[in-house]
């Protein structure tokens, strides 16, 4: 059992290892990320990425289950994550890697507001079995306090700054037509569609990915902060890939016009603002930040967009800035 105090400023460790096959890349993809350099090793996106290649939201959610089994089950403590604040997908994943990961803590801070926990501002690396960083990340989690009834120690290491306020909204009417960096407007916002979070998806999806108690069991969520059946941030987020996946689709088979998109390297100030309950439906969308045409590689960019999710009573619940290789004009 680990508590907010046990976690050490400097401290490293390895907390596990993960083999992953092209049956649980191509499952993974087919749900959540069907885009051909996921589903299809002769498709013109898999030659350009050198091979089929694992979803970056599934790399993330094998690190999120090889941190469960490594040392948030074990600590008994964990209270869940408000977000990251960087996450790099640093190299492909390919089918047979032997993904290893270390975390090194940065950061503490005892809540002022809730005496009972802490946040652990933590980095995390996952090496493939060569040796190569495939995912750098962090983030913060919160843990519980030994002694709530302690006075509040002061915050050690990295700062951990609070989010900042922000207005999200989804387009009114039919969504804008969208275009090549260079012809899309900043602030250029999209409606991707509605999921529909079911108890059956979210607790299959934890018992893969995130096995902690609160999102497996209405009754252990009842028990907690979230107050029921919550959904894992890593689903949250795998469900909006999942919309624009299927927005993307939709728009092409209307004879509209759909951009080419590759990999993406990453994202920043990612942040799970409120539980996703059983029951909840979730809204995604995208607002266009900027673009740039890449020196490099004629006629691609790198697109930045705030994304994000809104439930059914019009709440803020998940977004993140998204980097991504996004058609341009020549």
């Amino acid at each position: 059992m680990r508590y907010f105090e046990d976690f050490r400023v400097g401290e490293q460790q390895a907390y596990g290892s993960v083999t992953v096959s092209e049956a649980e890349i191509l499952h993974f993809a087919r749900q959540y990320d069907a885009q051909p350099m996921h589903t299809d090793p002769a498709s013109e996106q898999a030659r350009f990425t050198g091979g089929l290649i694992a979803s970056g939201w599934h790399t993330a959610s094998l690190n999120m289950r090889m941190m469960a089994d490594g040392f948030l089950l074990p600590a008994k403590q964990g209270l869940g994550s408000p977000g990251v604040s960087r996450l790099d997908w640093a190299a492909p994943v390919r089918p047979g890697d032997t993904l290893h990961g270390r975390f090194e803590v940065l950061g503490r801070k005892a809540s002022a507001s809730k005496p009972d926990r802490g946040f652990v501002n933590f980095r995390f690396t996952v090496e493939n079995q060569h040796g190569v960083a495939v995912l750098r990340q962090e983030n913060l989690i919160m843990f519980a306090r030994r002694d709530p009834k302690a006075p509040v120690p002061p915050p050690e290491g990295a700062d951990i700054p609070p989010p900042p306020r922000e207005t999200l909204a989804l387009p009114e009417g039919p969504n804008p037509a969208m275009g090549r960096i260079g012809a899309m407007s900043q602030g250029l916002t999209l409606r991707f569609g509605t999921i529909d979070f079911t108890p059956g998806e979210m607790i299959a999806f934890a018992r893969d990915f995130d096995p902690q108690e609160f999102h497996l069991s209405e009754e252990a969520g009842r028990a907690t902060h979230f107050g029921g059946l919550s959904a894992s941030g890593w689903q949250i987020a795998s469900n909006w890939m999942r919309a624009i996946v299927g927005f993307w689709a939709a728009e092409a088979k209307a004879g509209r016009f759909v951009p080419k998109l590759g990999p993406s390297p990453g994202f920043r100030d990612l942040l799970w603002l409120r539980p996703v309950l059983a029951g909840d439906r979730i809204t995604y969308g995208s607002r266009f930040i900027e673009g740039r045409k890449s020196a490099s590689k004629r006629g691609w960019g790198i697109a930045q967009h705030r994304n994000f999710g809104i439930n059914q009573r019009g709440e803020l619940v998940f977004a993140f800035t998204g980097i991504v290789l996004w058609e341009a004009e020549a």
